[in-house]
Order: C-alpha cells, then sequence, then structure tokens
C-alpha cells in the first residue's frame, strides 16, 4: 500500500501563473520549502512596480525596490500557506553580480546589497534567519537584482526558531542569525573566512586590502600557498563553535551548501574537508556550487549547514547506492523525515558527461542539451531513491545551478515530465554560476530534498 503523503503546492490568491512547472512554494507536513523569489509579475518580467521609472534613474534604488516587491510576495506565500516570517529558518540570497562583463575576474566584489538588507530586515522583525548571499552571473528574469528562496518549519508545539550565537565568533556582517535551533534542528548561517574586519587601517598591507580573518590568511611568499585550503579550516573551525553553542557538533550535520569563488579551489578545499569527515559514506550530503562571488573580499569559500542535535543521532542516516560520488559525500542523507540529495550531474564516472546526456557533434540541432542532461540527472536521482525506498514524485525543493540558462526550457521540459502525475511541482529556485561547473559539458547541477515522513 502506497505512503500517503502531506504534501501540497501553495498557491496565494490572485497570484499569476507562469508557463513553466512550478510551485510558488510547497509544505510537505511541517516544512515550508519556497521557490526563488525574484521581483517579477511571473508573466512579463520585472513587475512595474519594482522598476526603476527610465526618466528618472538616480531617483530610486532598483535593488531596495525590487527586494521591497519581492518581500511583499512572500509575505502573501506565508500567509496562504498558514505561517509567519518567525517561522523562516533559512533564507538564501542569489545576487545579480557583474560577471558578463568582460573585464570581471574571480575575486572582485560587484555586488552592493545594502538596500536588500534594509528590506530583509523590516521583514524579519525578530531574528533574521540563517543566510548565505552569493553572487551569479544570470536569474531567469531580465533585470533582477536578486533572487531569494526560503525553509520554514512549523514546530507542533508552536516554539518558534531560537538564535544561537558563539561568543567568539565574528558576528555577520549583514545582521542575520549565526544560527537557530527548532526542536532537534540546527540550521547554520553560510559563513566565511572573515572577521569583518579584514587588514584595512593596518600597516603595509603589500598583500592588498583584504577582509580575511588572521587565522585565515596565508603570507603568499611560497610555492605550495593555498588559501582555500587555509579558508576552508577556519570557517568549518568557526560553524563547529556555533554547533557546539547549540549542543551538538559538526558530526551531526547532515546538508552542507558549499560555494568556491574558483573551481580550481576544489582539491585544497576537499583535502580539508576530507580532515572533518573522514568517512565519506557518513558525511554530510553536499552540494558544492562553483563559479559564484563570495561576499567579502579575499574570501574563496563559503559553507552553510543543516545539522540535527546529538538526541536525534539516530534519524540521521546515509542513503549509499544508486550513484557512486566521486567526491567527498554519500548519493543522498536521510534526516528525520528529509532526504537531502548531494550534488548531481549528468556525469558518468568513466566519460565525465554522459554519454545519453550529450548531443551528437555532428547534429547539435537535434534535441535539447537541457532536456537530456535533466532527464539523466532525474533518472540518476530516481536510482538513489530507489535505494532509500521512495519516489521522486516526494521532491518537494531543487536548488538547480546552470552554467548556461539557455539550458533551461529544455530542462523544464524533462521537469514537466517527471512530475506531471506527482499531485505537485517541486519548489524550484534556478540561476547561473560564471559559466563553469564541475565536470566539462555539464550544464546543470541540481540540489534536491524529498519529503519521507517515518512512522513513530
Amino acid at each position: 500500500m502506497a505512503k500517503k503523503l502531506d504534501i501540497e503546492a501553495i498557491w496565494p490568491e490572485g497570484m499569476a501563473k507562469p508557463s513553466i512547472p512550478y510551485s510558488p512554494a510547497v509544505r510537505a507536513g511541517n516544512w515550508l520549502f519556497l521557490s526563488g523569489q525574484s521581483a517579477s509579475d511571473l508573466v512579463t518580467g520585472l513587475a512595474a512596480e519594482a522598476e526603476v521609472p527610465d526618466a528618472f534613474p538616480y531617483y530610486q534604488n532598483a535593488m531596495g525596490k525590487q527586494a521591497a516587491y519581492l518581500y511583499g510576495r512572500v509575505s502573501a506565500i506565508l500567509e496562504a500557506a498558514g505561517l509567519s516570517p518567525d517561522q523562516v529558518v533559512r533564507a538564501n540570497q542569489w545576487y545579480a553580480a557583474g560577471m558578463k562583463d568582460p573585464s570581471y575576474r574571480t575575486g572582485d566584489l560587484t555586488v552592493n546589497n545594502k538596500r536588500y538588507v534594509e528590506e530583509k530586515h523590516k521583514f524579519f522583525r525578530h531574528v533574521s534567519p540563517p543566510s548565505t548571499g552569493i553572487g551569479v552571473r544570470g536569474h531567469l528574469v531580465e533585470g533582477a537584482k536578486v533572487e531569494v528562496d526560503f525553509t520554514a518549519l512549523r514546530s507542533p508545539d508552536g516554539e518558534l526558531p531560537s538564535p544561537v550565537s558563539a561568543p567568539d565568533v565574528a558576528k555577520p556582517a549583514a545582521g542575520h542569525a549565526e544560527g537557530v535551533l527548532l526542536g532537534h534542528w540546527l540550521f547554520l548561517s553560510g559563513d566565511l573566512a572573515s572577521d569583518w574586519k579584514g587588514n584595512w587601517g593596518e600597516s603595509g598591507n603589500e598583500g592588498g586590502i583584504h577582509a580575511l580573518a588572521p587565522e585565515a590568511r596565508t603570507k603568499g611568499l611560497y610555492w605550495g600557498d593555498e588559501p582555500a585550503a587555509k579558508q576552508t579550516e577556519y570557517v568549518l573551525g568557526r560553524l563547529e563553535k556555533v554547533a557546539q553553542a547549540a549542543g551538538t557538533s559538526l558530526k551531526h550535520a547532515v546538508k552542507a551548501y558549499v560555494y568556491l569563488s574558483d573551481p580550481a579551489d576544489y582539491c585544497a578545499f576537499e583535502d580539508v574537508w576530507a580532515k572533518w569527515f573522514p568517512d565519506p559514506q557518513n558525511a554530510p550530503a553536499r552540494a558544492l556550487v562553483p563559479s559564484v562571488e563570495i561576499g567579502a573580499k579575499g574570501c574563496r569559500v563559503e559553507i552553510g549547514m543543516d545539522l540535527l542535535l546529538p538526541e536525534a543521532a539516530h534519524l540521521r542516516r546515509p542513503v549509499n547506492g544508486g550513484w557512486a560520488p566521486k567526491s567527498k559525500e554519500p548519493a543522498a542523507m536521510r534526516a528525520d523525515d528529509l532526504i537531502y540529495f548531494s550534488g548531481l550531474m549528468a556525469t558518468d564516472p568513466a566519460t565525465g558527461l554522459a554519454e545519453e546526456a550529450a548531443m551528437t557533434p555532428g547534429l547539435p540541432y537535434f534535441g535539447s542539451a537541457g532536456y537530456k542532461q535533466m532527464k539523466f540527472i532525474l533518472a540518476k536521482a530516481k536510482r538513489i531513491a530507489d535505494t532509500a525506498g521512495v519516489g521522486i514524485e516526494q521532491i518537494v525543493k531543487a536548488t538547480l545551478y546552470f552554467a548556461d540558462l539557455s539550458l533551461y526550457a529544455g530542462a523544464m521540459d524533462a521537469w514537466r515530465e517527471a512530475f506531471a502525475e506527482a499531485g505537485h511541482c517541486p519548489a524550484v529556485t534556478a540561476v547561473e554560476v560564471n559559466r563553469e561547473l564541475w565536470v566539462p559539458g555539464c550544464g546543470i547541477l541540481a540540489d534536491i530534498v524529498l519529503y519521507d515522513p517515518q512512522e513513530g
């Protein structure tokens, strides 16, 4: 007998319905997953209310107007789901960076999020939830300055998320919580290797101005100096301090969200990761995303995490099967009533881009690369789901990272087919990184969450 699932798409009354397979949010039991929200009217592009008039381009701030508009929609979605901003446990921001400029270089800072943060604080009046803020090359909506998605969690007893802080850890410059605790869950903000002071005002500065904490700096004087390794060690150490302040530790992490500004830093990052998580099959599930902009000068790594408390350790079970990642993580991790997948691409361990997902070189217009890659990714996801004893119709959230958003339409055709009879379309966020993922030819990286309530 099939398990009855408490999953429903959330549609605020009067909200426009775009032509793509889309749900503004999906409620799964006590969880709510919001799709990426931008200042779009969902039909024509940017909403008129969010645009700065061409005749007066300097009298209003585009980022501020767009943020105010998108938070109005977020409010409507939460209300339709019967939740409030106080129940949000994670916010992910993807800002439009200047990567389309030919002069852009890895490490440049091209985002100004000040007006967005001001609007965010108006919305979250009590606790600004754990956050990650990343610069990307592109959004689906022309002219969008920012896209944001959210996770909310309703406690059966009415408890609200409580902020967690480690006394000797530098506080996020944007004012969001280092972490929040709710029930047996802990959600940690994306952290990077800055003390929010850097070397500004220090004598010398021969290496240039940067935002790095002293403990995360490398001298850059010798061969073999790997800044990403030093920064990764520092960030994981800080996350461990916040986890300990909440009564848990990183060994209870169930999902890691990792961003690297330069894919060439992978090996340096992975060496340190392996020291913290020596058993890849018992490490947290992980989405490892390259080619993004990190929001502090000199910082090359950002890491956020979801964890369980020790009393819920029995609810943490790795899923090993259906796919064997080349990197150091399990295929997926079961955590209570969620199953977090590690990032998926259309890869074959022997060839890189899987032959079934590749276009025929001599027939480049016969078919859709986005469709073929997403079809392969979903088939891989199904094999993992089969190992876990669930179905892909239980997917409730996906974050899709594209090397080129021209793959999006074809990918959504495959997505529509996969969920035609699921009863809901998963919440989806889609952004474009700076033209390069991990495997040549692979243009989509999918970060997926399933809902699978456990009896008892």
